[in-house]
């Protein structure tokens, strides 16, 4: 049986959009393993391996720690990206020698996982790039398929909106034109339900994005949300649902965000000054900006394929 490395990018609700995309892998072993801004010297788990933890103390942003509680029996783990490179390099080799996946699938719900660097704002891009520059050197290494899926488009920040629109679109465009978008999943509604156990309110787990992603796949056009960051009512796109598949590796590599914290790691990140963009990604934004709104329809109607995953982590 094929394994398949599933889990957040950035922490928090991500790995409820895990969960769901985890429907659309039947037949694959599911080990969830999430990059988390935690610190091995402060984060409350069962050490594995470098900075590889097994979630064991409650805490209302761990839902690692609520997958685990609905379901011991499940592989969860949790991966600190606040600690030396090479701590978060040794959890990645323990997953590949213990599991010897096929492919990973690393997911955001907001949009800064797709970053490349160039935009005007970057919302809360740390931990979000030193997790796709340890992906992509960990899949050099292992030769496992490295996915990004990126969903909630424009909602990071909350009703604050701080990423651009037009900026997101433009990434997509630019990874496209790099041969690194690889296809769009339309989740069923039915999904919902799978991430939604995470936020059961008994568990008084706390988070903004996954109930705005859920309530999207729900058909919802608005939601209020009354505890995190940005409480109050917050509108709902139409795209808001669909989650777009990248290569992580050539993500990383057209990304100097990306290319930075793999040399540099969390030094290289802090005061990140914006690059000069180079033609193409002049020419994305140029036509992003024109429609962002037209442009993801394209894009959406031309890559949506909901067999995208098993296509890529199961056959052979």
């Amino acid at each position: 049986m094929d394994t398949v490395v599933l889990g957040g990018l950035g922490g928090g609700g991500d790995i409820g959009l895990a969960l769901i995309l985890s429907k659309l892998i039947p037949g694959a072993r599911i080990v969830y393993a999430s990059f988390a801004d935690c610190k091995p010297v402060s984060y409350k788990g069962k050490r594995v391996a470098g900075s590889l933890y097994i979630p064991t103390s409650y805490h209302h942003r761990d839902f690692e720690w609520a997958l685990k509680t609905l379901n011991p029996s499940l592989h969860v783990y949790r991966i600190c990206v606040k600690t030396g490179k090479e701590e978060v390099l040794q959890a990645l080799d323990w997953l590949a020698h213990r599991y010897k996946p096929k492919c990973t699938l690393h997911v955001d719900i907001g949009g800064d996982g797709i970053l490349t660097g160039y935009e005007t704002s970057l919302g809360s891009y740390i931990v979000d790039s030193m997790a796709r520059a340890v992906i992509a050197e960990a899949s050099e290494k292992h030769g496992w398929k490295s996915l990004l899926a990126i969903g909630g488009l424009h909602l990071e920040g909350g009703r604050r909106r701080v990423l651009d629109l037009a900026e997101q679109v433009a990434a997509l465009l630019y990874h496209r034109a790099h041969n690194a978008l690889l296809g769009v999943i339309d989740p069923p509604r039915e999904a919902a339900e799978v991430a939604r156990i995470l936020l059961n309110p008994g568990r008084e787990m706390v988070s903004v994005m996954l109930p705005l992603y859920i309530a999207a796949l729900e058909g919802r056009t608005a939601i209020t949300i009354t505890k995190g960051y940005s409480i109050g009512r917050h509108t709902l796109d139409w795209w808001t649902r669909y989650v777009f598949i990248v290569d992580g590796k050539t993500s990383c590599n057209i990304s100097p965000l990306c290319m930075t914290a793999r040399r540099k790691w969390l030094a290289g990140l802090r005061g990140w000054q914006t690059p000069s963009p180079p033609r193409d990604y002049l020419k994305a934004l140029k036509q992003a900006k024109q429609d962002p709104e037209r442009i993801l329809r394209k894009l959406i109607r031309e890559h949506t394929n909901n067999n995208v995953l098993r296509e890529i982590c199961l056959e052979k």
